[in-house]
């Protein structure tokens, strides 16, 4: 089965509360900071940027690139956890430069615009979240953070690579990732051009982004977040909740076998794969093209328990996303999985 998600996904402007406006096509200042990573994962592997700073003016909106990588009027940068394993264990949050905490706040409930919708973060779209101010007029904020997991007070001094607390999902936010946020004397910078906000070009030589990490986080549109095996139907929505990990978890007993991939960034004609094989294998197999562009796709294959039960033993899941370049397929991203049964 598949799922189409809206290629919008919801997140917070922050613009809206900092005051944060793109007005003019401004480069870099000479004084630019150079930061580093503000998550503690491995980018692309292990997080991926799922939504970049809207450049365009007016309506519609565009990434830096000139892509769609974005959503009308979201003023930050989105790394997302592919791994909703990884997510609950935690990723930590870092200071990208010195500088000193200016605000904080760390009591926001997880989930409420998931399970109580949109009146139940209002005034508190950005969770819990910290701004840190550095030198010569520049802020960054970090937001969605972890109930409870900022470890820093307004007045204390942070150095670059300093925990700041853990991505979470508090606030208005559908999925678990870090919405980071650049101004320089209160006017919004997208960290990829050190620009404000007023158009984009496909090649730029600037970035407020120091090395290794821009190579790092070079452009990748299109890619896998995550994968695995269930033994109910997984509530798409629901993935980065504790309880609904333990619900869809695959026992002896299970009435159903499933291997699931959420995907992200699928284009017209684009190939899907997704199987899996059992101890003696047997193989559970789909496969589909893409009639239309996805912001974001949900699928699942599987089998009803035969009525002798399971096979014991090893189950190998895989997921596949294959694109035609240069008239051949090429794999965009691969994700493999294993589920053993006794």
């Amino acid at each position: 089965m598949s799922v189409k998600v809206k290629n919008r996904v919801v997140g917070y402007s922050l613009g809206v509360f900092l005051g944060l406006f793109a007005i003019s096509r401004a480069g870099a200042d000479s004084n630019s900071p150079q930061f580093i990573s503000p998550v503690d994962c491995s980018v692309p592997s292990q997080c991926a940027i799922q939504n970049y700073v809207d450049v365009w003016p007016g309506s519609g909106h565009r990434d830096y690139a000139c892509g769609t990588l974005s959503y009308e009027r979201h003023r930050g940068t989105d790394f997302r956890v592919l791994s909703y394993d990884l997510y609950l264990k935690g990723v930590r949050v870092l200071a990208v430069a010195d500088g000193i905490v200016r605000s904080k706040r760390n009591d926001a409930n997880e989930g409420d615009y998931i399970l109580k919708g949109n009146e139940s973060v209002t005034l508190r779209e950005a969770g819990n979240n910290v701004v840190v101010t550095h030198e010569n007029g520049w802020e960054t904020t970090y937001a969605h953070l972890r109930k409870n997991s900022i470890n820093v007070s307004p007045g204390d001094m942070v150095k670059a690579g300093d925990v700041i607390g853990t991505i979470g999902l508090s606030g208005k936010t559908e999925f678990p990732h870090l919405h980071f946020q650049v101004s320089h004397n209160q006017e919004l910078r997208d960290p990829f051009t050190g620009k404000k906000p007023s158009g984009c070009t496909e090649t730029t030589m600037e970035s407020l982004w120091d090395s290794p990490w821009k190579r790092n986080f070079q452009y990748k549109s299109s890619g896998i977040i995550d994968a695995g095996f269930a033994g109910q139907v997984p509530v798409l929505k629901l993935l980065a909740f504790q309880s609904e990990q333990q619900r869809i978890s695959v026992k002896n007993n299970s009435e159903f076998l499933l291997f699931w991939g959420e995907i992200r960034g699928l284009k017209i004609a684009d190939r899907l794969t997704i199987s899996y094989e059992n101890s003696q294998g047997d193989i559970t197999k789909d496969q589909v093209i893409l009639k239309n562009n996805q912001g974001s796709f949900f699928k699942y294959i599987g089998k009803k328990r035969p009525e002798d039960g399971w096979i014991s033993g090893v189950y190998t899941g895989k997921i596949t996303l294959e694109r035609i370049v240069d008239r051949q397929w090429k794999v965009i991203d691969s994700r493999q999985k294993i589920q053993t049964l006794p």
